[in-house]
Protein backbone atom coordinates (compact mmCIF):
# COMPACT_ATOMS: atom_id res chain seq x y z
CA UNK A 1 0.00 0.00 0.00
CA UNK A 2 1.33 3.32 -0.95
CA UNK A 3 0.39 6.26 1.23
CA UNK A 4 1.96 8.98 2.81
CA UNK A 5 2.65 7.50 5.90
CA UNK A 6 5.73 4.68 3.79
CA UNK A 7 7.47 8.13 2.58
CA UNK A 8 7.64 9.19 6.69
CA UNK A 9 8.34 5.87 8.23
CA UNK A 10 10.12 4.23 5.55
CA UNK A 11 9.70 1.75 2.55
CA UNK A 12 9.46 -1.74 3.76
CA UNK A 13 8.83 -2.58 -0.48
CA UNK A 14 11.87 -1.91 -2.33
CA UNK A 15 9.18 -1.38 -5.40
CA UNK A 16 8.27 2.03 -3.47
CA UNK A 17 12.17 2.69 -3.08
CA UNK A 18 12.72 2.62 -6.88
CA UNK A 19 9.53 4.57 -7.57
CA UNK A 20 10.85 7.22 -5.09
CA UNK A 21 14.15 7.19 -6.57
CA UNK A 22 12.82 7.49 -10.52
CA UNK A 23 10.19 9.96 -10.00
CA UNK A 24 11.10 12.07 -7.12
CA UNK A 25 15.13 11.99 -6.72
CA UNK A 26 16.06 11.67 -10.88
CA UNK A 27 13.79 14.70 -11.51
CA UNK A 28 15.51 17.04 -8.50
CA UNK A 29 18.96 15.80 -9.78
CA UNK A 30 18.45 16.32 -13.27
CA UNK A 31 17.30 19.75 -12.38
CA UNK A 32 19.59 20.77 -10.34
CA UNK A 33 22.80 19.48 -13.16
CA UNK A 34 20.69 21.02 -15.86
CA UNK A 35 21.14 24.35 -13.56
CA UNK A 36 24.52 23.17 -13.34
CA UNK A 37 25.16 22.96 -17.08
CA UNK A 38 22.90 26.30 -17.82
CA UNK A 39 25.49 28.18 -15.63
CA UNK A 40 28.68 26.01 -16.94
CA UNK A 41 27.98 27.47 -20.45
CA UNK A 42 27.29 30.75 -19.76
CA UNK A 43 30.42 30.80 -17.36
CA UNK A 44 32.47 29.74 -20.69
CA UNK A 45 30.72 32.30 -23.12
CA UNK A 46 32.08 35.20 -20.22
CA UNK A 47 35.55 33.88 -19.79
CA UNK A 48 35.77 33.02 -23.54
CA UNK A 49 34.75 36.68 -24.23
CA UNK A 50 31.83 35.35 -26.73
CA UNK A 51 28.75 37.91 -26.59
CA UNK A 52 25.61 37.64 -27.55
CA UNK A 53 25.91 37.92 -31.21
CA UNK A 54 29.27 36.00 -31.20
CA UNK A 55 29.26 32.92 -33.70
CA UNK A 56 31.45 30.52 -31.65
CA UNK A 57 29.38 31.28 -28.65
CA UNK A 58 28.21 27.69 -26.95
CA UNK A 59 24.21 28.09 -27.12
CA UNK A 60 22.56 27.71 -23.93
CA UNK A 61 20.08 24.42 -24.39
CA UNK A 62 16.47 24.66 -22.75
CA UNK A 63 16.39 23.12 -19.30
CA UNK A 64 14.73 19.79 -20.65
CA UNK A 65 17.53 19.39 -22.87
CA UNK A 66 19.67 20.41 -20.47
CA UNK A 67 18.53 17.85 -18.56
CA UNK A 68 18.45 15.35 -21.52
CA UNK A 69 22.50 15.89 -21.71
CA UNK A 70 22.90 15.81 -18.22
CA UNK A 71 21.12 12.30 -17.53
CA UNK A 72 23.12 11.08 -21.11
CA UNK A 73 26.41 12.51 -19.41
CA UNK A 74 25.75 11.27 -16.20
CA UNK A 75 25.11 7.49 -18.16
CA UNK A 76 28.16 7.30 -20.31
CA UNK A 77 30.42 8.32 -17.21
CA UNK A 78 28.59 5.52 -15.12
CA UNK A 79 29.77 3.13 -17.76
CA UNK A 80 33.06 4.20 -18.02
CA UNK A 81 33.57 4.48 -14.24
CA UNK A 82 32.15 0.90 -13.79
CA UNK A 83 35.03 -0.64 -16.28
CA UNK A 84 37.52 1.47 -15.06
CA UNK A 85 36.44 0.29 -11.46
CA UNK A 86 36.14 -3.04 -12.42
CA UNK A 87 39.30 -3.48 -13.98
CA UNK A 88 41.19 -1.29 -11.11
CA UNK A 89 39.82 -3.25 -8.34
CA UNK A 90 40.61 -6.46 -9.86
CA UNK A 91 44.23 -5.53 -11.20
CA UNK A 92 44.85 -3.20 -7.52
CA UNK A 93 43.39 -6.51 -4.86
CA UNK A 94 46.48 -6.62 -3.00
CA UNK A 95 45.99 -3.29 -2.27
CA UNK A 96 45.07 -2.12 1.32
CA UNK A 97 41.18 -1.43 1.61
CA UNK A 98 40.37 1.84 1.03
CA UNK A 99 43.08 2.03 -1.58
CA UNK A 100 42.27 -0.37 -4.11
CA UNK A 101 38.70 1.03 -4.10
CA UNK A 102 40.03 4.94 -4.24
CA UNK A 103 42.32 4.92 -6.58
CA UNK A 104 40.30 3.49 -9.61
CA UNK A 105 37.99 6.43 -8.89
CA UNK A 106 40.77 9.19 -9.28
CA UNK A 107 42.02 7.14 -12.01
CA UNK A 108 38.62 7.31 -13.61
CA UNK A 109 38.49 11.41 -12.96
CA UNK A 110 40.27 12.58 -16.14
CA UNK A 111 38.25 9.89 -18.42
CA UNK A 112 35.48 11.48 -17.11
CA UNK A 113 36.30 14.68 -18.03
CA UNK A 114 36.91 13.61 -21.48
CA UNK A 115 33.78 11.78 -21.74
CA UNK A 116 31.90 14.75 -20.43
CA UNK A 117 33.78 17.12 -22.83
CA UNK A 118 33.23 14.68 -25.59
CA UNK A 119 29.19 14.34 -25.12
CA UNK A 120 28.78 18.38 -24.69
CA UNK A 121 30.75 18.63 -28.16
CA UNK A 122 28.17 16.15 -29.94
CA UNK A 123 25.02 17.34 -27.78
CA UNK A 124 25.73 20.99 -28.20
CA UNK A 125 26.41 22.25 -31.50
CA UNK A 126 30.34 23.45 -30.66
CA UNK A 127 33.78 21.61 -30.88
CA UNK A 128 35.38 19.23 -28.77
CA UNK A 129 37.75 22.14 -27.31
CA UNK A 130 34.48 24.01 -26.18
CA UNK A 131 33.49 20.98 -25.17
CA UNK A 132 36.30 20.89 -22.54
CA UNK A 133 35.82 24.38 -21.87
CA UNK A 134 32.13 23.76 -20.74
CA UNK A 135 32.94 20.86 -18.73
CA UNK A 136 35.82 22.62 -16.70
CA UNK A 137 33.11 25.49 -15.69
CA UNK A 138 30.90 22.16 -15.32
CA UNK A 139 33.26 21.33 -12.67
CA UNK A 140 34.39 24.39 -10.92
CA UNK A 141 30.36 25.46 -10.78
CA UNK A 142 29.92 22.02 -8.98
CA UNK A 143 33.09 22.16 -6.71
CA UNK A 144 31.95 25.73 -6.14
CA UNK A 145 28.49 24.73 -5.09
CA UNK A 146 30.03 21.62 -3.66
CA UNK A 147 31.53 23.98 -0.86
CA UNK A 148 28.97 26.31 -0.62
CA UNK A 149 26.82 23.27 1.08
CA UNK A 150 29.44 22.22 3.00
CA UNK A 151 30.55 25.16 4.45
CA UNK A 152 26.41 25.86 5.26
CA UNK A 153 26.34 22.47 6.86
CA UNK A 154 29.32 23.28 9.17
CA UNK A 155 27.94 26.59 10.36
CA UNK A 156 24.81 24.95 10.86
CA UNK A 157 26.52 22.04 12.95
CA UNK A 158 29.07 24.78 14.82
CA UNK A 159 25.52 26.90 15.88
CA UNK A 160 23.61 23.77 16.95
CA UNK A 161 26.35 23.02 18.87
CA UNK A 162 27.10 25.84 20.44
CA UNK A 163 23.45 26.71 21.13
Amino acid sequence: MLNSTTFVLGAPDPFVGILCVVFIALPIGLAIGAVILRAAITMFNKFAGFGDDHPDKVPEPTMMNAMGIVLITGVANWIVGSVIGAVGASVLQSISEPWHTLVPSLLALPFSFLVSAGVLAGLLPTTFKRGVGVAACEYLVAILVGAAIGILAALIGIGLSLS
